[in-house]
């Protein structure tokens, strides 16, 4: 399989599915609200448990993955807000800008290109740094659109407290302890996480479906630049430092060049920050990553 078809049968899924999204808001009107919040408070913590319950991981390359995607995420969000105190975007859109810029796609498509790149033993290596973005971006984007009114504190509170944090939480204590769910809440749980993906996906095109504008924005490309372009150099050196080789090397800088996760769009509208922006930097960033991520397969495989 050549790296074009790899993305098109990759990615061409993704944009199918938001464009779905978006004819449904047109023609339907349906209530964009309403599935942001399912996947939010529902289908999200669902989606961390089946995956990470039962997950067999090596300790210690599980610890170097998550330090090098931790400290890649900081330096995303530290360049941000240089970018954003540089071009005066004030703060609301210096933290949507910081969000994208660390919380990558590192789910639906980074799973799916790290097991075309180095086969199934690779997906263990991209589901720990899915986690390990997951949640801090999470908790970054929570506490970065509570702080206007709360402060970082009360963000930080409200992040943990959200049920993909708690799940997680919990997904380490089952792992840790070899506690398993019964059969038939496992198979609940399955259900309900598998239907994560689709939504999140279906809430984009109906957030896209309400902009004004689709217009190329000087957000798109502060985020562009961070996240496509900085970040997988950065992982690089950092994988390099912590002695990381094969296939976790390789699955970390892939997952660390993969565009901003929709799920920024999802924290985006659940507590107002930006949403509209986002969305286009989401989609923005996503199609120009059809460009980056043949460099980063070719430079890793």
């Amino acid at each position: 399989m050549s790296v074009i078809e790899l993305l098109i049968d990759v990615m061409g899924p993704v944009v199918a599915i938001v464009g779905v999204g978006w004819l449904a808001r047109r023609r339907l009107e349906f209530d964009v609200a309403t599935l942001s919040r399912l996947a939010f408070w529902v289908l999200g913590a669902a989606f961390v448990l089946d995956v990470f319950a039962d997950a067999e991981l090596d300790r210690t390359v599980v610890l170097k993955l998550v330090l090098a995607a931790f400290l890649s995420m900081t330096v995303a969000v530290l360049l941000a807000a240089v970018a954003g105190r540089t071009f005066d975007l004030g703060r609301s859109r210096t933290s949507a800008a910081a969000m994208c810029s660390a919380y990558g796609n590192v789910g639906n498509a980074g799973l799916a290109i790290s097991a075309f790149a180095f086969g199934e033993s690779a997906i263990p290596f991209a589901a720990v740094l899915m986690i390990a973005i997951n949640v801090p971006g999470m908790i970054l984007g929570i506490s970065l659109a509570t702080s206007r009114e709360h402060g970082v504190g009360y963000g930080v509170v409200r992040a943990l407290s959200a049920p993909m944090s708690l799940a997680a939480g919990v997904a380490i204590l089952m792992n840790a302890f070899g506690w398993s769910f019964p059969l038939t809440v496992e198979r609940s749980i399955s259900l309900l996480g598998g239907a994560l993906i689709p939504v999140m996906l279906l809430t984009l095109g109906m957030q896209l479906a309400t902009s004004k504008s689709l217009r190329p924005e000087i957000d798109i490309g502060i985020v562009g630049v961070i996240k496509l372009a900085i970040v997988p150099v950065v992982a690089a050196g950092l994988g390099k430092t912590l002695g990381l080789e094969g296939d976790a090397f390789g699955v970390l800088i892939i997952q660390s060049a993969m565009p901003p996760a929709v799920f920024c769009a999802v924290v985006a509208m659940e507590f107002d920050l930006e949403p509209e922006r986002v969305s286009r930097t989401v989609l923005g960033t996503t199609l120009i990553a059809l460009v980056t991520l043949p460099f980063v397969l070719v430079a890793v495989t």
